[in-house]
């Protein structure tokens, strides 16, 4: 995905995202009504089992377990350019956007409907998917420039397109975000990752001065 690609792909993502923005404050009606309606198809599948695994996809897609992943790539030296450095920037930035402060400046409240979990704070946009967008949707850009492997791109694509879906429908099911919680997230994320790859190469550039510039002379 070349630079010109990005910028497109970044202002396409703005662009939505501060439309659906828009729609929730003013309350839309159909937006609501569209909500309301996926939640009760997917209230549908509640059940023991999809709960519990609901839960647990949930935990295992928090940030603190993505920052366990990314420290392991950047200490490896041949991880460490190319895959730890946009992750470790990616991520806080992820992180901080959307629990931190879209959700405070918009005060959308979370649905008012059976949660099977609890979760405090506002709505909008979701966080796990925000993340999960982010960190998985940058791992895949990655992969795809710089594997060689045929395979692995598709698998590696194929799973993470699964595993941010599977996220973001966790969320609705649980009853702790709307469909328009999620796909906010999912669009702020891409805002994110669109944003951090237009700017990776100035963060290379600076990471291997610093790195130059603390090696001990001979």
């Amino acid at each position: 995905m070349n630079t010109k690609h990005t910028r497109y792909i970044l202002l396409a993502a703005l662009l939505f995202f501060t439309v659906l923005t828009v729609l929730l404050v003013i309350e839309s009606e159909p937006v609501q009504a569209f909500n309301y309606a996926l939640y009760a198809e997917v209230a549908k599948l509640h059940a023991p089992v999809w709960t519990t695994a609901s839960i647990w996809l949930g935990e295992l897609t928090r940030w603190y377990v993505y920052f366990a992943i990314i420290v392991v790539l950047l200490y490896f030296p041949r991880t460490r350019l190319n895959f730890g450095l946009p992750l470790v920037v990616a991520l806080p930035v992820s992180s901080v956007t959307g629990p931190i402060l879209l959700k405070e400046i918009f005060a959308i409240e979370r649905p008012d409907i059976n949660q099977l979990v609890a979760e405090a704070g506002f709505g909008y946009p979701s966080g796990h998917s925000m993340n999960a967008m982010v960190f998985f949707g940058m791992c895949t850009v990655l992969v795809l420039r710089h594997s060689e492997s045929k395979p692995l791109k598709i698998g590696f694509t194929a799973f993470a397109f699964t595993t941010i879906l599977a996220v973001g429908l966790s969320r609705i099911y649980l009853g702790v975000h709307t469909a328009t919680d999620v796909i906010g997230g999912f669009l702020a994320g891409t805002v994110v990752i669109c944003a951090v790859l237009l700017a990776e190469p100035w963060l290379q550039n600076k990471f291997t001065a610093r790195l130059a510039g603390n090696k001990p002379s001979e």
